[in-house]
């Protein structure tokens, strides 16, 4: 690895607040619209945020709780078609 290629600690960190960040953003939206999409995105933003060493503990109960609400509503909406 050359040293272009290779990521600082500050670099590291600042990647893992963005994905944070992110996470947070996902799981809101998945709170309100399309839970199970943004649910899981919020859940694995939040893993990729702490694989960089920042805590996203509230992205992954985001994501949690979106995904969940979302395979209720589904659940709901598909027996109401029949």
């Amino acid at each position: 690895m050359t040293t272009d290629q290779q990521i600082s600690p500050v670099q590291d960190q600042a990647l893992g607040l963005k994905l944070r960040r992110n996470s947070i953003i996902f799981g809101v939206i998945g709170l309100v619209i399309f839970g199970v999409a943004f649910g899981a995105l919020a859940f694995l933003t939040a893993r990729k945020a702490e694989a960089q060493g920042v805590k996203a503990t509230a992205g992954k109960v985001l994501g949690i709780i979106g995904f969940i609400g979302g395979v209720i509503v589904l659940a709901i909406f598909m027996s109401s078609i029949k």
